[in-house]
């Protein structure tokens, strides 16, 4: 563990390793109060959601992730896409909430935090708005709501 005792909760943002193993690592370090403030950025998000897309993972692993990192106290989200990131995070870890996340989900949502570094008509708002392209028939069955 490192000095500050971020290491683990770094390993749970950045979805390295096996996600039973970065939570229980997770919990250890926070049990032994060894754990410090991690930040949540776009690029997290984009990794985890191309690693589903690559088969690397699959959706319900995404959903336990996004539970695992939206919960956890000690995870603040990047300032600069604060209110994309958390909308993200909350309907990606509820899905039943929201649409049931599947690699359709997963690729609209790859596009709209991508284009998260747009702005104007190209942004990610704008993104979310925008019905998704033909091709996605499955995302237009279960659109994001609006916001």
């Amino acid at each position: 563990m490192d000095t500050h005792g971020s290491r683990p909760l770094e390993d749970l943002v950045q979805w390295n390793g096996d996600l039973s193993e970065l939570t229980r690592n997770t919990r250890s370090a926070r049990h032994c109060g060894a754990t410090s403030m991690v930040t949540f950025r776009r690029d997290h998000a984009v990794a985890a959601v191309e690693k589903v897309l690559a088969g690397l993972a699959d959706p319900s692993q995404l959903v336990d992730w996004a539970q695992a990192v939206h919960f956890e106290d000690q995870v603040e989200i990047e300032g600069e896409h604060q209110d994309l990131l958390t909308q993200f995070l909350f309907e990606v870890s509820t899905p039943e909430l929201f649409a049931p996340v599947t690699r359709e989900i997963c690729r609209r949502w790859l596009h709209v935090l991508q284009a998260s570094t747009a702005s104007g008509p190209g942004s990610a708002q704008g993104a979310l708005d925008r019905p998704p392209a033909p091709r996605d028939r499955a995302a237009a069955r279960t659109p994001l709501p609006p916001r």
